[in-house]
Order: structure tokens, then C-alpha cells, then sequence
């Protein structure tokens, strides 16, 4: 029997909660997950809780006390700053299944899902799982505590949505990983035009529960979504699901779905900025390194502007056209916009990581790959960007794991078996590169990447001789700096110094202003030093690598 004394006792739940300063909710969800001391008496016919002043006090202070904290391994990432390292302040919102009868609208439950993650990933002091993470575990049967060690999350929102006709009505429910108890749920009815009221709606009682402050200024939401033209929307998500296909064709109808929308709502400057962003895949995949898709995406940033001026999406658009136009330092201004009003989104993150890297930043990209990995850990992209972040310091060893990780996810993809040849062959590992190197798929030979697989599996086969690619030089001068550079390796893996040369200047000309890698870090770059060319190309550098402004 306790030895508290009766005025330290609290004697309800009410009192409970009056005395943290927290609702009764709370009060209850802190006993269950966050070891608050309440006790039991039962009775006959119900039970009562209690607790002690005193034991709350020092339940406070142990839940303030910091936690200590392990010694980091050498040339580990350091934490960023916010809540990225939380678990406490994160969630992911599973696929919601569809329940209706016409399996061709089953869109309609992956368009919500991406909803709710956008909306919930406005506020600050929760980490939520990208939407592209998100979707990788559709269709598989995991318990919740398998996907909240997979996720790094303490709980998932999971549910379903179900349409008929004119009607739609969605469950949803929040689940605590390590109980798998369903800790919250609710359902919405409406007319399919509510849509969007049931998004928000669903998104601040999530928020609600989980007692953290939403946008709440008057107009403020947790959605950006202006639409009233469901059809609209719905183009929306079916050219989102289409471009991230990554080939020709799906770009092709994804660029259709998003004229269509735009027919139906010409004012709604997502859609603009979609459009913008998915002309630019053309040049991402090597398919048109014209000017005409960046034409195209300028059209649609400055639709956007006008039409939304503080639109995340319409700065991360401009961010993508200034690193295509080889502009690196406004596009990091750009991106910086971007990340202050959705600083979870993983796109602008990894791009900007970018940025900074090829500028010779790694202190300012350490953070954000952190906050990358932590919200996107099931892409592919997302594993080898500690690895980039290593390799840029030259840590070519470290880089191996990262890069094989998004190998080993993506296989198919030719970008991914290049950048693994280059780590293994920059780390001294060239046989298993020369190897990974000859054992490109037949179907990607063709394309630049399977050419400059073949350049390099070439240099490390027989160096000194210069190999003779069929590479249309004016085009690959015009994309981003990736090619250019990969390129110039290649030729100097190959004892060709002055193609080589040639080819750094035009990945220079193309934003890679990353001084100590060109001049000491990249084993192969690293070479040239001495030659009269180079050396004036790492004057050049030097310059505006001292003068990027971060």
C-alpha cells in the first residue's frame, strides 16, 4: 500500500488531466505508450483511476531528463536539426485499400493516401514517411510492428475507401506499432465532390490526437487542395502514378493527364507544377536533352507563380530548372523556399543534398540527407545519397554499401548499375566493377548510360587505350552535370587525358564546382592534375567554389 498522503492523490481521470495540462485523451494515451503512473482501484460494477502528484512530478522529470547518447562513428552524418530523429513525432499512412466494385478507380485510395501524407507533412513536429516509401508496401501483408521497425516509425494510419456512384465513404484508423492496438479511428461519409473536406478533416483529428499544433491561422490547411473538379484531381494522381514509371511512354501520358486537368481547372497551380516537373523527367531519363522541355517547365513555373506564389511545389519546379540550367546557386535559393514551407518533402530534400555536394558543401548536406533517409527510406535513390556523401569526400569504400543497397533495390535501372561500377572501380574493387560493367542488360546498352558502362568496363579492361564511344557530344553538353562527369572518369580511367579533360570542363559548365573532389578526392580526375588544361579548368573551379554562397 502506498504511503502518499491523501492530498497528493488525483481522483479521476479529469483531475488527472487538469493537472498536466493536457486533455483527458492525453492524459490516457501518455498511461498507455508513455509509462505516466495511473492506478486502478476496481469496483463492482466499473473501475476508477487515480494517481499521485508526486509521482507525476517525477515521471516529468524523467521524461525531460536527456537521453544519453552512444559516441557516433567517425564521419558519421550528424543529426539534423528538428524532428527527424523523433520516433515519438512520426507516422506513416499506408496505402488505403479500395473497396469499390470498379478496380479502375482504384487510384482514387493511393490519390487520398498521398493526400493525408502531404497535408500531415506540413506540420513541423512530426516525421511522416514520403508517399513514394509509402507505396512500396502496398499489396503486403506486414504486422505493425514489422512496419514500424521497417519505417522507423511509432505508428501507422491505415484504411480503406470505398466508392459507389456519386457516394465515397472512408475509414481510417491510427495503430501504436509496438501494441498493434488501434489507438484511434473514424469514419467519413459524403458526396465524392467532399473529397477533399474528408482529407483535411482526417488529417487535424490525426493531429489532434496526436496532440500536435496544425496550420490554424484563418484560410490556413493542412491540403493545398483548391480543386472542386474531382475529374481534375484525378488526373492528377494518374499522371503522378504514370511519370513515376520513369519511361517514354508513361511520361508521355502523364504530360496528357496533366493538359487534360488543366483543361478542367486552368487555375489550379498544382497541376501547372506537375506539368513543369514532369517535362523535365524527358531530359532525366536521357529521352529529349533539347531546350524544349526546359521551355515547356519555364511556361509552367511562371503559371504557377502567378497563379500561387508561395506554392512549395512551384519552388521546387524552379529549383529543378535552375539545376537543368546549370544555375546550382539559385537553384539552391530556390529549394531553400521550398523546404521552409514543406521541409519533409524528399524530392526537394534530395535535390538540394545534391546541390550542395557537386558545390563542395557536404556540412550543409549532411543534415538533409539525414531528414532524407528518415522520411524516404524505401527508395531507391534516397539508400545511395549517404553513400554520394562519402564518395564527394572521397570515402569510396564507404560509399560501396549505399550504392549496392540501391542496386540491389532497382536493378533494372541502368543510372544504378553506373554509379555502383564507378564507387566499386573509384574503391580499387575493378574486377567486380569491370565485371558489373560487361554484364549490362542487352535492352540498356543502347542508351547513354549503358554507353558509358561501356566506356568503363573499357578503361578498366585496358588502360591507355582511348576508346571511341557513340555519344552525341551536342546533346549530352546540354543535360546536367551527371553524364559530363561520368564521362570525363571514364576517358581518364581509360589514360585518354584529353577527352577526358574536355568532358570535366563541360560537367564544370554544368554546375560541378566541387574543388577538392576534381583536384585530390576522385582517383581518376585526380590524374590530370599536372596538365596545363586541367589545371586551368581547376582555376576556373577553385573560383566559384570559394565564392558559392550556401
Amino acid at each position: 500500500m502506498s504511503n502518499e498522503k491523501p492530498t497528493d492523490r488525483l481522483d479521476s481521470w479529469k483531475a488527472i488531466a487538469n493537472y498536466l495540462g493536457k486533455s483527458v485523451r492525453t492524459a490516457r494515451r501518455w498511461e498507455a505508450e508513455e509509462g505516466l503512473p495511473v492506478h486502478r482501484q476496481m469496483h463492482k460494477a466499473q473501475g476508477s483511476a487515480y494517481a499521485y502528484r508526486s509521482e507525476i512530478d517525477a515521471w516529468r522529470q524523467r521524461m525531460a531528463a536527456p537521453a544519453p547518447t552512444a559516441a557516433k562513428p567517425e564521419g558519421s552524418l550528424p543529426a539534423p536539426a528538428g524532428p527527424a530523429g523523433d520516433p515519438d513525432r512520426s507516422v506513416a499512412v499506408l496505402p488505403f485499400s479500395y473497396l469499390g466494385r470498379d478496380e479502375r478507380n482504384a487510384y482514387i485510395a493511393d490519390g487520398f493516401t498521398a493526400e493525408i501524407i502531404t497535408g500531415l507533412s506540413r506540420i513541423r513536429s512530426l516525421r511522416v514517411i514520403s508517399w513514394t516509401s509509402s507505396m512500396t508496401l502496398k499489396g503486403r501483408a506486414r504486422s505493425a510492428r514489422e512496419v514500424g521497425s521497417e519505417l522507423g516509425v511509432e505508428r501507422i494510419v491505415e484504411g480503406t475507401v470505398q466508392h459507389e456512384g456519386a457516394q465515397i465513404r472512408v475509414s481510417a484508423r491510427l495503430v501504436n506499432v509496438h501494441s498493434d492496438d488501434r489507438v484511434w479511428s473514424n469514419a467519413y461519409a459524403g458526396e465524392l465532390d467532399k473529397l477533399f473536406a474528408i482529407q483535411e478533416r482526417l488529417a487535424r483529428e490525426v493531429a489532434a490526437f496526436l496532440d500536435l499544433s496544425a496550420p490554424a491561422a484563418p484560410g490556413d490547411r493542412l491540403t493545398d487542395q483548391p480543386m472542386v473538379d474531382v475529374t481534375a484531381w484525378r488526373c492528377l494522381v494518374q499522371a503522378r502514378q504514370a511519370a513515376l514509371r520513369w519511361q517514354h511512354d508513361s511520361i508521355d501520358r502523364a504530360v496528357e493527364l496533366l493538359h487534360q486537368g488543366i483543361s478542367l481547372a486552368p487555375d489550379d497551380a498544382r497541376l501547372h507544377a506537375a506539368l513543369g516537373r514532369t517535362w523535365l523527367h524527358y531530359r532525366e531519363i536521357g529521352a529529349d536533352l533539347s531546350e524544349r522541355p526546359l521551355i515547356e517547365a519555364r511556361t509552367c513555373a511562371a503559371r504557377v507563380f502567378a497563379l500561387q506564389p508561395g506554392l512549395a511545389a512551384g519552388h521546387q519546379l524552379a529549383g529543378w530548372i535552375h539545376y537543368a540550367e546549370a544555375d546550382i546557386q539559385a537553384a539552391v535559393r530556390a529549394l531553400k523556399t521550398a523546404v521552409a514551407a514543406e521541409p519533409w518533402e524528399p524530392d526537394t530534400l534530395s535535390l538540394l543534398a545534391n546541390c550542395y555536394l557537386i558545390s563542395g558543401r557536404t556540412a550543409e548536406a549532411a543534415p538533409l540527407i539525414e531528414q532524407l533517409v528518415s522520411v524516404d527510406p524505401l527508395t531507391p535513390l534516397t539508400h545511395c545519397m549517404p553513400g554520394w556523401a562519402a564518395a564527394i569526400e572521397g570515402d569510396f569504400a564507404a560509399a560501396i554499401g549505399p550504392y549496392r543497397e540501391m542496386f540491389t533495390m532497382d536493378p533494372a535501372n541502368p543510372l544504378a548499375r553506373l554509379f555502383l561500377v564507378y564507387i566499386l572501380a573509384a574503391a580499387g574493387r575493378r574486377e567486380e566493377a569491370r565485371r558489373l560493367g560487361v554484364e549490362t542488360p542487352a535492352a540498356t546498352r543502347d542508351a547513354l548510360p549503358g554507353r558509358l558502362l561501356a566506356l568503363f568496363a573499357h578503361g578498366l579492361d585496358h588502360t591507355g587505350a582511348a576508346p571511341a564511344p557513340a555519344i552525341d557530344s551536342r546533346l549530352l553538353a546540354q543535360g546536367t552535370e551527371v553524364l559530363p562527369r561520368f564521362l570525363a572518369q571514364a576517358y581518364a580511367l581509360a589514360g585518354a587525358a584529353d577527352e577526358a579533360v574536355r568532358w570535366a570542363s563541360v560537367a564544370v559548365d554544368r554546375g560541378f564546382i566541387n574543388y577538392p573532389f576534381l583536384a585530390r578526392h576522385d582517383p581518376f580526375l585526380s590524374t590530370l592534375v599536372g596538365t596545363p588544361a586541367y589545371d586551368d579548368l581547376l582555376e576556373r573551379v577553385k573560383a566559384a567554389w570559394e565564392g558559392f554562397e550556401p
